[in-house]
């Protein structure tokens, strides 16, 4: 059972508000005043979110907002206000509140809200209690390559991918000299066949602990579902993401990532963006680049996501990558996009796992034999008919 801490002045509304969420079960704790309101939080574990009044006479609910964000900072707060108060809503929600609802509320939308907050609240704890345990594994390891190295190739999934129903799989990673931060996964929610690929800025054992955080998000999405069949929005998971990067790394640590999802149901390809390079869905003799929907992860606090959807054919192939496949130093040059694509162009005709294999071949030799400076890792997906 949730459990909700209301503030407001108005003992109406606290009754109101009490009995809505009563009948849907939550546990319901009030406070009269912002000052009550906040010994009520010390006071009482397991609160899940808190609603709170704009205006209310002595502690504002904008004084609320950074108490609470103060004691937990990742509580959800939801600011009630009047119609025509918009600057202290939009306010608040730059110090941190989750959302804020006019007044009179409306039940529909405030259990919505509530909903989603607590759903916020729940992922936020859950990763911050794995990303305590990652560092606290992993703070030993400052300096130490060979261990760090030997926990990235422990986070590798296997290779050959898990086969899916409609999808062939085929990876290729290769780390370089150092230490990296390239990571990919693909795995299987219901209907959909997920996948992400990410990029950390730097190399060493602080690249390996960034990229230990990183894969936690998404390992979650397989616990939230198997545990309370929940699969969380993505551009809710990279925002959170974002924030724990800026709060809890160095301000020069960022990744570029791109993850999504294959709908068997609506045989659409629905991706998500955060600086990365432009991948590539291979339709129909064409190239078509899937580019960046978002800014790098880590870097900016105001940072925003958005999906994008594309359909898919069986015979189509989506191909994933990093940079290390754009950056392969040819002599004193560096490859570059336009010699990739054409050597994806010769291969495209090939099966998924023959079509990786020569690339990587191809890269290697435009390398000349020398190591790669950057870790290399190229995902790929063919899409087979529905009853396949």
């Amino acid at each position: 059972m949730s459990k909700i801490l209301i503030i407001d002045d108005e003992r109406t509304i606290l009754d109101n508000l009490t009995f809505i969420l009563e009948l849907e079960d939550y546990e319901v704790v009030t406070a009269s005043s912002g000052g009550e309101g906040i010994e009520r939080f010390k006071a009482t574990p397991g609160i899940d979110v808190v609603v709170t009044d704009m205006r209310m006479p002595g502690m504002t609910g904008m004084d609320v907002v950074r108490a609470i964000r103060d004691l937990n900072q990742d509580m959800g707060v939801v600011i009630l206000t009047g119609h025509g108060d918009m600057d202290n809503a939009v306010t608040a929600m730059k110090e941190g509140a989750f959302d804020y609802l006019n007044k009179p509320v409306n039940a529909d939308k405030l259990l919505i809200t509530l909903e989603n907050a607590i759903r916020r609240h729940s992922l936020l704890n859950e990763n911050r209690r794995l990303q305590q345990d990652i560092l606290k594994k992993n703070i030993y390891l400052q300096g130490l390559h060979d261990s760090a190295e030997q926990i990235l190739m422990n986070l590798i999934p296997a290779n050959p991918p898990p086969r899916f129903e409609g999808v062939d799989t085929a990876a290729v990673y290769k780390s370089c000299d150092q230490v990296g931060g390239d990571m990919y996964d693909t795995f299987e929610l219901g209907n959909k066949v997920f996948f992400y690929i990410f990029d950390v800025c730097s190399h060493g054992i602080l690249a390996a602990v960034i990229t230990m955080i990183i894969k936690s998000f998404f390992d979650n999405l397989k616990r939230l579902q198997a545990y309370v069949d929940v699969i969380p929005n993505l551009p809710e998971l990279l925002k959170s993401l974002n924030l724990e990067m800026i709060q809890n790394t160095p301000s020069n640590m960022y990744a570029t990532l791109f993850c999504g999802y294959y709908d068997r149901e609506s045989q659409t390809v629905t991706y998500l963006s955060g600086g990365h390079i432009d991948q590539y869905l291979l339709h129909d003799g064409q190239i078509i680049p899937l580019p960046s929907t978002g800014t790098m992860v880590g870097l900016f606090d105001f940072a925003e996501y958005e999906t994008s959807s594309i359909d898919v054919v069986p015979g189509d192939k989506l191909l994933l990558f990093t940079d290390g496949l754009t950056e392969v130093w040819e002599g004193d040059q560096i490859v570059g996009s336009d010699q990739i694509v054409t050597c994806i162009e010769q291969y495209a005709p090939d099966p998924i796992k023959d079509m990786l294999d020569n690339l990587y071949e191809d890269i290697l030799d435009l390398a000349g034999g020398k190591p790669l400076d950057d870790d290399l890792t190229i995902v790929g997906f063919e899409f087979q008919s529905s009853g396949r």
